[in-house]
């Protein structure tokens, strides 16, 4: 008999494969309502670029390592946001990653730090909370904006284009071999199986059967499953689906450019480091020189792998009358 008082031990019931599947689609449609596309190669690139730049970033007094530098980087790209904890370790600063966080009334936040094990929660006031935001909506200021969330449909476009292209490679090289209804069960089997271990099929010969049973001889015809993806003309249309992605994430496509132009990956370099990372630090610059007292902010290390650029630039200059200390100066090449 079993004591009445005594409780059942509970069963863990997990969720069926159907439910995790599901699961994983709503989040990549969310994923792509929201504009990121993590899985794309377009994405990595403007990426890569982003975090390349902002970690060659030089602030001064106050020095942030490159990898934080990265970081803040690839979260403004991504989100349009970035969020660090700022704290004493001994007589430096040190800025901690916030993964996620809640902006609360009258400046305070609760900040969730993510650890291998666990996600650390901390509270702390809006001065000890170093918040970058761009592409800021007039509606909700406090909130910033990724790139690709103002590119609109273009983002989830490239995404559906690869995803399609993805799921029919599948089909790729397969076919199906249809049987008249008049060959024995027997040997339908036995010409599956041997089609599916790739050995030989015996059954007797379409014509066999169209002289015996009066069947068609084309019903043996094979029907190929590959897409015709030709008809479709993807490659073009990606191709400048992908520049303009590139595009409006401020990496010239001319930097990423397949013909080895060397002169045009130049001139896309130098719009990059002057069109896009030099404004984006500007922007921060603000924020940074409130919170942890940085004061400039150069991208002297990313022009001065530009020695041809600046050599030509001095060149001009003193040919248009320009004095050589002025011109070395101008160019950046005073200090050096």
């Amino acid at each position: 008999m079993m004591w009445p008082f005594k409780r059942k031990s509970e069963i863990e019931q997990r969720a069926s494969l159907g439910v995790t599947l599901e699961y994983m689609d709503h989040r990549r449609r969310g994923l792509l309502t929201d504009g990121k596309v993590p899985l794309s190669a377009t994405v990595g690139t403007a990426l890569h670029f982003w975090t390349s730049g902002f970690a060659m970033l030089e602030l001064a007094p106050v020095p942030v390592d490159p990898a934080t530098l990265a970081a803040m980087g690839r979260d403004l790209l991504l989100k349009g946001e970035t969020c660090w904890h700022i704290r004493a370790d001994g007589s430096a600063l040190k800025l901690d990653h916030v993964a996620y966080w809640d902006e609360l009334a009258s400046g305070r936040f609760h900040l969730h730090i993510a650890h291998p094990h666990e996600t650390e929660t901390r509270k702390a006031l809006a001065g000890e909370v170093l918040r970058l935001t761009i592409n800021a909506d007039p509606a909700t200021p406090w909130q910033g904006r990724s790139p690709f969330k103002m590119m609109g449909l273009s983002p989830a476009l490239l995404a559906e284009i690869e995803k399609a292209v993805s799921n029919a490679t599948s089909y790729t090289g397969k076919g199906l071999l249809p049987m008249p209804s008049t060959i024995p069960e027997d040997q339908q089997q036995k010409a599956a199986t041997g089609l599916q271990s790739s050995s030989l099929a015996v059954v007797s010969s379409k014509a066999d059967f169209a002289h015996q049973t009066g069947g068609h001889a084309s019903e043996f015809r094979r029907v190929d499953l590959t897409p015709d993806l030709g008809k479709a003309d993807l490659n073009t249309f990606t191709a400048d689906l992908h520049n303009r992605l590139l595009a409006g994430c401020g990496v010239p496509p001319a930097l990423v450019t397949g013909n080895g132009n060397a002169g045009a990956m130049r001139e896309g370099y130098r719009l990059f480091a002057l069109q896009t990372i030099l404004p984006l630090a500007r922007q921060c610059l603000p924020e940074l020189t409130r919170k942890i007292g940085v004061q400039t902010v150069s991208i002297d290390q990313m022009m001065s792998a530009d020695v041809a650029g600046r050599a030509r630039a001095v060149g001009v200059l003193t040919g248009a009358g320009v004095p050589l200390d002025k011109a070395m100066r101008l160019v950046g090449w005073d200090h050096e």
